[in-house]
């Protein structure tokens, strides 16, 4: 009995054994593949801001243009229509030589042998020039606000194809040198915002400030 029980054991094995050895000389291939793109884009000549040499309490205006990419805009694609955006704002970082460079989006920390500019960030506006059509409205922040505001919009293929933004610089004064009118520049252009606190620290001779605007895609519908 014990041995017809391991005769049926091994026998069994056997069969496990070849089931799997056939499978290995079977396989099928799945192809799997996607072309993966930006939905939006900044349009050129927007993508660098310069403001040049300003002076406290003037005031300066760019714009830049955002849109859809161009196989997001294609009449074929009907499957999303809208893109949800925000335009966020992060340190700038410079070298010894001159040369930019953005910080790490996790960390916000300056590449090796870079250092973080004094912050310009705070004074930017990002506001947008036209009302859209409801429920495409765009949110713009004034100058003068904190870290965490940011501005968001919306794009939608067919009814607000291109958000325009206008980013003003308020520029400030230097800590401890303001003049007496800075508390109405301030409350001009943001009535919430308390003046003492956007002094900009900085040589009085002569400071380069910078910021980086990182225009984020949230959701697309």
């Amino acid at each position: 009995m014990v041995k017809k029980l391991l005769f049926l054991l091994v026998g069994i094995g056997v069969v496990i054994g070849g089931v799997a050895a056939m499978s290995a000389f079977e396989s099928h291939v799945i192809n799997v593949t996607a072309h993966i793109e930006n939905a939006l884009k900044v349009l050129p000549g927007t993508k660098d801001l310069q403001f040049g040499t300003v002076f406290p309490q003037e005031y300066h205006e760019r714009r830049i243009w955002i849109t859809t990419s161009e196989s997001f805009c294609a009449g074929s694609q009907r499957r999303v229509l809208n893109i949800d955006y925000k335009i966020a704002q992060k340190p700038k970082c410079i070298n010894d030589a001159g040369e930019y460079a953005p910080v790490d989006y996790a960390t916000e920390e300056c590449p090796t042998g870079y250092e973080e500019m004094p912050v310009l960030c705070h004074y930017l506006s990002k506001t947008p020039v036209d009302n859209d059509p409801k429920p495409y409205t765009d949110y713009g922040i004034p100058p003068f606000h904190q870290p965490t505001d940011v501005a968001t919009g919306t794009i939608n293929k067919d009814h607000d194809l291109l958000d325009e933004w206008i980013i003003d610089l308020a520029v400030p004064c230097f800590e401890g040198m303001c003049a007496q009118d800075w508390p109405e520049f301030v409350r001009k252009y943001n009535p919430l915002a308390d003046p003492h606190e956007f002094e900009a620290p900085g040589d009085p001779s002569g400071t380069d400030f910078g910021c980086d605007l990182w225009v984020e895609v949230t959701k697309i519908y």
